[in-house]
């Protein structure tokens, strides 16, 4: 019994069957015992990649591990570790460091940048509690105090592993885990929350608009039993997206201020009681701050900054709290009679043009045509983002995107995740601009690799599509490459150009028949194209603008 073989079970008890990692010297030990355990290890190309992997699957399945070497591996993946503290995913890394005897002996070792705890510091800046099993006697404890950080605050945690710690004998096992059990709600936080609950019931036109928070804290069961009893209808934020099933009779769609449906946001703007929960306002989930709400009828419940009532009060009450209490509660008489008149638009059928060139909104119609209940869609940070807001999904948990931190080459990698969380379900289909696909290109390796059956789609506008419109120089062009040779080079089973609608619509069909691994589309499209939203966010940010100027 030594610390390996606890860190091992620790990870066991909490559901992780595999990790996502790059061997290096501090490391390999700790890779060589993985491989002998029951949990699978999937190298990736690079530490970034088993980063945005790693985040991926924490959030299907609330815990994702990266396993990389000391120093330039850590610090790799620092990126994608600050993207999971932005958008509350508990991803542990566990970091190879040099041996305790070594560190005492030389100090120029290899990888190594000032002190021995260097390392560690930085990344307490990104982690909910981080730790450094240099003892057998404190190794279990310190394991349990990270995890447990992890799942009570759903952010990333770091352990460090010398490499002449990993046999290291403990006195005592790990003891079996316990389920959490619910806290008891304090009596202050039990008024208000029925308090929040009685004034949703007296509004005539009572929305909730529900954001990633609940995701990440495993609320939408309760949180789809409350609206059901209630009657409530719901929309969504853009990093929220699929947190309950888009085909719910309830759900209105993503309000995503100026960028979304006009239907949606009339209906949510209208409001006259607006329970936006679980969601903070971000400038990208607020359509850089386009919502046009009235304070006076919204209420905020949130994480870390509680209950905002109205008139300016506050309430030390969280989503999970206030969703304990509404199930705890009495239903009401009857369900709310309100039904939004505007509904929003339901999915268009996509009927291929043979010739016409392609456009970005015509290609996501595309898309969107050829969604299954096995598909995951994985969302790069651009366009394919703001592109990707006009998908109807099939099932709850079917969309991931970096939202919040905004991270170019988020996709490719979160794809082997997302595979990783459910590889007899998950199906990955990653849009993708021209721009991130460079950032992060190496990780088609990994897809072909372990015969992942991903779809990846590439936006190719010749450069970085959403910045153009806020100022265009060729700093946003990038460098031509041949996609299709590219994929085929790194094992792909099929890669194809297109240039028209037909041939789209051609490929994409066969391409999802192909399951023996992953396959490229690499669609051209104009520089100057873009998404329906992100012209509906330029056409807005523009009137603020000439607003100000006037104003000035």
């Amino acid at each position: 019994m030594d610390i390996t073989s606890q860190l091992i079970e620790a990870l066991l008890q909490r559901g992780v069957r595999r990790v996502y990692g790059v061997p290096g010297d501090y490391v390999l030990g700790l890779f060589d015992r993985l491989e002998r355990s029951p949990i699978d290890v999937i190298c990736m190309a690079g530490e970034e990649g088993a980063g945005f992997a790693a985040d991926a699957h924490a959030r299907l399945r609330g815990l994702g591990v990266a396993v990389v070497t000391y120093g330039v591996g850590a610090l790799k993946v620092l990126n994608p570790v600050a993207g999971a503290y932005a958008e509350r995913s508990p991803l542990l890394v566990i970091s190879g460091a040099p041996g305790l005897r070594e560190s005492d002996e030389h100090t120029l070792l290899h990888h190594r940048i000032r002190a021995s705890d260097t390392q560690e510091r930085f990344f307490k800046e990104v982690c909910a509690q981080t730790a450094c099993l240099d003892s057998g006697r404190t190794a279990v404890e310190k394991i349990q105090r990270v995890l447990e950080a992890m799942r009570r605050e759903s952010r990333p945690g770091y352990l460090e592993l010398p490499r002449d710690s990993l046999t290291r004998p403990v006195p005592r096992p790990l003891p079996s885990l316990t389920p959490p059990t619910l806290a008891r709600v304090a009596d202050l936080q039990r008024r208000a929350g029925l308090a929040v609950l009685e004034w949703m019931r007296s509004r005539e036109r009572p929305v909730v608009l529900a954001g990633v928070e609940l995701h990440r804290f495993g609320l939408q069961q309760a949180l789809q039993a409350v609206l059901e009893r209630e009657g409530w209808p719901f929309a969504t934020s853009l990093s929220g997206k699929s947190l309950l099933s888009e085909q719910h009779p309830q759900y209105l769609g993503v309000y995503e201020g100026a960028m979304g449906e006009r239907a949606v946001r009339e209906v949510v703007e209208g409001s006259d009681g607006l329970l936006i929960l679980g969601m903070p306002l971000s400038d990208l989930d607020t359509g850089v701050y386009t919502m046009e709400l009235n304070a006076a009828t919204c209420l905020r419940v949130e994480m870390d900054r509680g209950l905002r009532w109205s008139h300016g009060d506050q309430d030390t009450l969280d989503p999970v709290t206030l969703l304990q209490v509404w199930q705890e509660a009495a239903p009401p008489a009857a369900p709310a009679a309100y039904q939004p008149r505007v509904k929003p638009q339901p999915a268009e059928p996509f009927e291929p043009a043979a010739d016409q060139p392609l456009t970005v909104r015509r290609l996501l119609l595309a898309v969107d045509a050829v969604l299954d209940d096995t598909t995951v869609v994985v969302a790069d940070t651009g366009d394919a983002t703001f592109a990707s807001l006009a998908l109807h999904l099939k099932e709850a948990n079917d969309y991931l995107n970096s939202g919040n931190w905004a991270s170019l080459g988020f996709a490719l990698p979160a794809a082997v995740g997302a595979w990783g969380a459910d590889p007899e379900r998950r199906r990955p289909l990653v849009l993708v601009g021209d721009g991130a696909l460079l950032m992060s290109a190496i990780e088609l390796a990994t897809l072909a690799r372990y015969r992942i059956p991903a779809l990846v789609v590439v936006l190719d506008n010749a450069g970085y599509g959403t910045e153009r419109p806020m100022l265009d120089g060729p700093f946003n062009d990038v460098a031509p490459v041949d996609h299709v040779g590219l994929a085929l080079a790194m094992g792909f089973q099929a890669a194809r150009r297109v240039t028209r609608e037909g041939e789209l619509w051609e490929t994409l069909r066969a391409f999802l028949r192909e399951t023996a691994g992953p396959s490229l589309v690499s669609v051209q499209l104009d520089p100057q194209d873009a998404s329906d939203a992100l012209r509906n966010l330029t056409t807005a940010l523009g009137k603020k603008v000439k607003a100000a100027e006037l104003e000035g």
